[in-house]
Formats: C-alpha cells, structure tokens, sequence
C-alpha cells in the first residue's frame, strides 16, 4: 500500500494536537497530588455548572406556570363553580321542598257551654286554668281573660280554629246554679246565646326523629312592632345587605362595649337561619366560610320576606324533654300560653332576648335572666325610638310570669288509643311530618280527677307498689273515650294496661249471659227461678268443672235477679249451659266483642281474657240500652292548612233487644244499691248502675259503672297475676267511686220505653205478690213475660227483701 504524502500544513496539525496530549496528561496528574490544598480549576468549572441546573430547573417549574397559568385558573374556577352549585343545590332542595318534618299536633276535645250544661264551677275553673285563661279584676279586655265572682263568670274567648271552620272570640257571661249552666248572654250585645265554644287545650304532637316542634305562622300575622324589634336587636340592615354585613358586625362590635353587654350580634338573620337549617353549631373556619356563601346564594334565590319568615318558625328556643320548641309562633304559647299576635311588649322582649341563648334566658327556669336580658332589649327599643320613656318604665316593672309547661307528653295512655285510631287511616310518616292537627275526645277535667282517684286510692289498697291498674272513662251515648290510664302512675310511658292488658273478667261477664236469657222472654225474666246446687262438668282429659259461689255455699232455688245482684256463679253457670254456650259467645260479639271465641263452660263464668277498653265497648252498648256506638278517641282531623281531612261521625248499631237491655239494666241500678256494689249507694247522690267482677283466686279485681253522662271500667291487679285479695267491690270499685263524685252529674234513668211493664214479684217463689208483701219486690218485665201465678201474700213491710243486702 503506498505512503501518504504528508503536507507542510498537516504536520502543524499533528504538533499541535502532540502539545496538547501531552499537557493535558500533566494537569490530570497535578490535579491528583494536590486535591486536598486547593480546588482544581475543573472542580470550580463543575461547581458552577451545577449552579446553573438549579437555576434552570427553578426556572423550568416557573416557566410550567407561566405557561398553563389559565388552565390552573379555569380548574379553579371550575371546582369553585362545583362548590357553589353543591351549596346552591342544598338550598333549593330545601327552600323548593318540605322546609320541616312538622309533628301532627294533638288537642283535647272543646268545652262547649249551653243553657242546661252539667257543669260545675269547679270544673270550669279547672278548664280555664287549662286553657292558660288569665283571671283579671276587672272585666276582661282582651282575649284569654276572665273575671269570677263566686257562681259568676264573665269570659272573653280566643279565636280558634276548628274542623267546622273558625270560631271567632266570643265576650260572654255565665251563671253556674246546681251544677248547671242557668245563664248564657252575649256581653257585646246583651243577647242570650245558644252556644259557646272554647278552644282546644293543646296536648302533645307526635314528632319525627329529631322531636322537633313548631307552630307555624305567616309572617303577616306577626305584629308589627314584633318585626321591627326583632331586626332591630338581631339586624338592622336585614332589608339592604345581601346576606353579610360586614358593617353591622362592626357596629355590633361598638355597641355592645358601649352597652355593657351583648346586645347584638354580628351575624345577619340570614347567616343565623343558614347555620339553624344546614350546618352545625361548630366554630371553625370551614363552617363560617359556607355559612357566608350559602346566606347570600339564599338572599340571590329567594324573597327577603320568605327569609324572614323562616327565620321567625325556624328559631330554637326551648326544650321540653326530647320535644324541642322551635319558632316564635310555638315559643309564643309554650311560654305564655297565647298566640304571637296576642303578647304584651314585655312577652314580646322576652322572646326576642332569648334569641342570645334560649336556655340560659329561659323565662320558666331562670326568670331573672330572663328579667336582665329582657331590659336590655326593651332599653335598645326606647334608645331608637321605637318605644316611649313611660312605656320603657311600665314594661320594665312588669314581673316575669310564664304558664305551666307540665301538659306536653302527659296522658300517655290516651295518647296510644290516638296513635291506635290514627294508624288505621294515616302512615307513620304522615303523622310525624305533615303538620296535621288531631282534635281528640279527651275531657280534661274527668282525665284530671281519674288521675286523682287512681294517686289516691292504690296506696291503700296493698302496701307495695307493685299492685296496678288500668281505667278507661267513655261516655255513654257517643262512645267517645274521655280518659285513660294505664298504670298506678298515670304519666308513665311504658307498657299500655288500659289497652293491652288481657286479664279474665270474671263476674263481669253475667250480665252479659243474663242479657242472653232475657232477649228470650218466654223463657227467662228477672223472676225466672235458676238453680243454686252443685254442679259437675266433665271435662275433655277426665278432670270434672266444679264451679263454687264465692261464699261457698248452696242457696237453692233463686230468682236470676237475686243471682245477679249476690253474683251467684252457679246458677249463672246453669244458664249458660241451657242457654248454650255458642249463644252467649253470639251476645257478647253483638256487645261488640271482635275476636273469635271457643265454647267451654268456664266462659259463662268469665274466663276469658280482655283489656279494660275491650270491657269499656261491651259496657257502653249496656249504658246506651243497647245502642253500640264504636269507641273512638279522635273527632277530627286538620291538614296544615287547617282544611279538614277526616271526620270520625257517631255511628250508632242497635244490635241488641233494647227492651231486654233496659230490664238487665232495671237489675244493675239494684246492684248498686243492694248488691255486691251497695258500698255506691251510701257515698254517691245520684242513680248509677254497675257490676263488680272477680277473677279466680282474686287475681283480678274489676268494676264496670254507668251514670247517666259517664261509663267507667277499672281493673287493679298484679302484673305477675299473683293474687291480690281484693274482690272488685274492696278494689277497683273504690277507685270508681271516687272518680264518679267528681265527674258523674246526670244519674242514670231507665229509659221510657214502650213495651214494658213493672209487676211485684215474691223473691221465694218468683210468683206475683202484692206491694204490701213482706218479701214483694218490683221488677221490670217485657210486656207479656210477667208470671201469672200468685203467691200466697201475708203482708209486712215491702223492704223485706231488700233488707237481707243491708
């Protein structure tokens, strides 16, 4: 291979790059040996290299922002604009659907008053205590208000609202003679009136979960001058912000160093009402912040007015147990016992201070507190002009008065026979979130005197407290329930006797196969001989029925009305059996007994488990002469709009022979007053009729009674059925007597009724006597079915009979 021709030009580039080896070669070495003296210029060279890296790589990072600056923006905006949208979703969700799950609210029946009413002046002012009436000095010159002068009243009502539409205020006078309304008279006019009817005293509500209540009103009810107070002490600028206001809470910040005390606050109505309907109570940051954007998408969305009136239904303040009192319309009547629209200014303050802490300004716990806050209010009012100096003194002297609060959650026995009625037209969610208004049948006064009588005579009757009792109160010719209770202690909350406690009758089933024999007259009357001798039924198994009379003893041959006044067991079993068992099971269903039945002889005798309410229905078509009218607790139902929806009617079934029902009934006014209930006649001044009832080996004590306005079943016994001692006339009986002093004005009368006749009956051998005969009683009989044959009369006192009870 030939050589290469080497130039004058390319041997310089050869030298060149030969110089250049070789002292690079003696600079990597130097470097080597002295690295520990000083830095090597290539050491710097690198230092200053990596200066430059961070730098660009900050610069990088900047440049990334620079760059995507709009999009960072846009995502931003994007997820504030989500934010938004949730919070305004929350809103409208709310303001657009149901504002409150509002509780149905439940009242008593109204006192309707009328020349002739049976009513006494205790009984009144009981009612118009109830009602929260205030007694004045004077005549009454506003609504809510009465003036007594011994049998005198002189009243001004409360507008109401009914199922029948609204009553307007009535001012009327009202004289009270033996225990009956004597005098009626229009005071506006001077005018007799025809009827007078109260407004419903409030009971209790059937809340939802959280037991919130409130009663609404519209924002053109609430007084003016209200309004005006309100804003002034919560937010004065309400009509010109936007939802914040960042200058009242400057203000608020001056004025209340100036005054002493918190005065005002700094947040708007409308942050106050966001916070109460959607957030919580916390103080943090995050809260505050959607509290500020929620109040002023709510002012963006919806009228200042609607504003203000959620405000005035929404605000807490109160609580009655788990019930809490929400809103000033609810606050208004818990505390005062009147509408909003009827307080004094003083009532009005009060209210408003509690805004601040409704517990620790409470007026009912803490009155002096209440007293201190309410000044400072009413001191802010006269400052701006709102109120007078003279009115500022006079509203500043006034003391600090709140009515009983002790009602809501009371009657719980009563209250479950409402749900029970309710529920069969009405779904639990409707109940405790649609705002529904229940008028009831309960008559307060004959609830408060059961209560009396149960309090008072249970101590007596076993020396623990383990012994209970169960009474239900209806009225006779409605079936309407007037009152209940459930347990010795009436206000407990637990298990229902009145209403779910199955024990056995006993002897108050009698009448009710006596009622069978006499709807067949050719057969048995009152003076019908039965047979008082042993007897034995075999039973299924090859044990025996023996059945004993209490005393234990045989009486032979006895008329059925002496059966029935001594509550002879056998020979009311004997007419069971020839009756037939089947045929009594047929009476005591068309009594309005609903369940099924097997026929065994034990039934005649009252083996059979009911509750006193199922008694109560057996018993009310008695009390009516055989007219049945189904019991019910609720008249009527209002919407939230107060239109009405349900109207319970009386309903009246004759399905009975009311003849026969009038002769048993002829037999059960004896009993009272001769019988094993002769205890009635010595303590009540009026007619009643009645029978007791005892249960085997004295588990079971009961009383069913009937006056002419009231019937009464009251049962008392343990809840382990262990034996009490106590026949029905030593327990219930006791019980009844002292309700019926009370609450019994109208004795019960034996209907007239045609198809009847009275005929004197020898009790010995069930023949005709004569009035003068010394064993003669007077019995009813349906016409045609009085013995024919006569005994042999030796004349003597007509008492004779009656005298073996005494």
């Amino acid at each position: 291979m030939p050589a290469k021709k080497t130039t004058k030009k390319g041997a310089q580039k050869s030298a060149t790059k030969a110089v250049t080896k070789v002292a690079t070669k003696a600079a990597r070495k130097k470097s080597k040996t002295g690295a520990s003296k000083k830095p090597s210029t290539r050491q710097k060279k690198t230092g200053r290299k990596k200066t430059r890296n961070s730098k660009g790589r900050r610069g990088r990072g900047t440049g990334f922002i620079r760059r995507h600056l709009w999009l960072i923006l846009g995502i931003a905006l994007l997820a504030f604009l989500a934010y938004l949208f949730v919070l305004d979703r929350t809103i409208t969700q709310r303001f657009e659907g149901r504002i409150w799950q509002l509780p149905a609210h439940i009242y008593a029946r109204p006192l309707e008053l009328y020349r002739g009413k049976a009513i006494s002046t205790e009984q009144l002012g009981f009612e118009l205590e109830y009602l929260n009436y205030e007694a004045v000095d004077r005549l009454p010159d506003a609504q809510a208000r009465y003036m007594q002068a011994g049998n005198v009243f002189q009243i001004k009502t409360r507008d109401f609202v009914f199922w029948d539409g609204k009553e307007r205020s009535r001012f009327f006078r009202l004289e009270i003679e033996d225990d009956r309304v004597s005098r009626l008279v229009d005071l506006a006019n001077g005018q007799p009136l025809d009827l007078v009817r109260f407004d419903a005293g409030y009971l209790t509500g059937i809340f939802p979960a959280h037991s919130q209540d409130r009663v609404l009103v519209k924002l053109e009810d609430v007084p003016d001058i209200f309004i005006k107070m309100l804003l002034l002490i919560e937010d004065r600028r309400f009509f010109s912000h936007h939802g914040i206001d960042p200058r009242s809470i400057a203000r608020a910040m001056v004025v209340n160093l100036t005054s002493g005390g918190a005065v005002q606050g700094g947040s708007t109505l409308t942050q106050q009402l966001v916070k109460n309907l959607f957030l919580s109570q916390e103080k943090k940051l995050v809260r505050k912040i959607n509290e500020a954007f929620m109040s002023l998408l709510l002012e963006l969305h919806y009228d200042k007015r609607l504003i203000l009136e959620t405000y005035i239904n929404e605000i807490y303040l109160g609580q009655q147990g788990k019930r809490a009192i929400h809103g000033f319309g609810l606050a208004s009547e818990f505390y005062f016992g009147k509408p909003l629209n009827e307080l004094s200014l003083d009532q009005m303050a009060i209210l408003i201070g509690m805004v601040k802490g409704a517990s620790w300004y409470n007026p009912a716990r803490h009155p002096e507190r209440a007293r201190e806050r309410r000044d400072i209010v009413l001191k802010t009012m006269q400052q701006t002009g709102l109120i007078t100096e003279r009115q500022l003194q006079v509203n500043m002297a006034r003391p600090v008065l709140t009515v009983k609060q002790g009602r809501s959650g009371v009657y719980p026995a009563f209250i479950d026979a409402v749900k029970e009625q309710l529920q069969a037209d009405y779904r639990s969610e409707d109940l405790s979130a649609e705002g529904l208004r229940v008028f009831t049948t309960l008559d307060p006064f004959v609830q408060h005197k059961l209560e009396q009588s149960v309090k008072a005579v249970m101590p007596t009757l076993a020396k623990d407290n383990k012994l209970q009792t169960a009474a239900v109160v209806v009225s006779p010719t409605s079936g309407d329930v007037l009152a209940m209770v459930g347990d010795r202690q009436p206000s407990y909350k637990g298990f229902n006797r009145a209403l779910n406690a199955k024990r056995q009758i006993g002897s108050l089933i009698k009448p009710v196969v006596y009622l069978a024999a006499l709807e067949q007259p050719d057969r048995y009357t009152l003076a019908t001989l039965l047979d008082d001798s042993p007897l034995s039924i075999p039973r299924p198994g090859g044990d025996v029925w023996e059945p004993e009379n209490y005393d234990k003893q045989f009486h032979g041959k006895v008329t059925l009305y002496e059966s029935l006044l001594k509550s002879y067991n056998i020979p009311a079993a004997r007419t069971g059996l020839d009756l037939g068992i089947d045929r009594v099971i047929d009476t005591l269903h068309a009594l309005s007994y609903p369940y099924p039945l097997t026929p065994y002889p034990a039934l005649t005798l009252g083996a059979i488990d009911m509750s006193p309410m199922e008694v109560a229905s057996v018993y009310q078509t008695l009390a009516a002469n055989g007219f049945h009218s189904p019991l019910r607790s609720v008249h009527a139902v209002l919407d939230k709009n107060l239109k009405p929806l349900e109207r319970y009617s009386l309903d009246v079934e004759n399905r009975v022979n009311s003849r026969a029902v009038v002769v048993l009934n002829s037999a059960l006014i004896d009993v009272a007053r001769h019988g094993t209930a002769k205890r009635l006649a010595q303590n009540l001044p009026l007619q009643v009729a009645g029978k007791t009832g005892t249960s085997d080996d004295l588990k079971d004590s009961w009383f069913a009674g009937f006056s002419g306005d009231a019937l009464a079943v009251v049962w008392v016994g343990y809840d382990d059925s262990r034996p009490t001692t106590l026949t029905g006339s030593s327990g219930a009986m006791k019980i009844w007597q002292r309700l019926f002093r009370s609450v019994a004005y109208q004795p019960y009368a034996l209907p007239p009724m045609p198809g009847l006749e009275k005929a004197w009956i020898d009790m010995k051998t069930g023949k005709l006597s004569g009035q003068g005969c010394e064993n003669a009683v007077e019995l009813l009989f349906i016409e045609g079915s009085a013995p024919r044959q006569k005994s042999d009369c030796s004349g003597g006192s007509s008492n004779w009979f009656l005298n073996l009870f005494k």
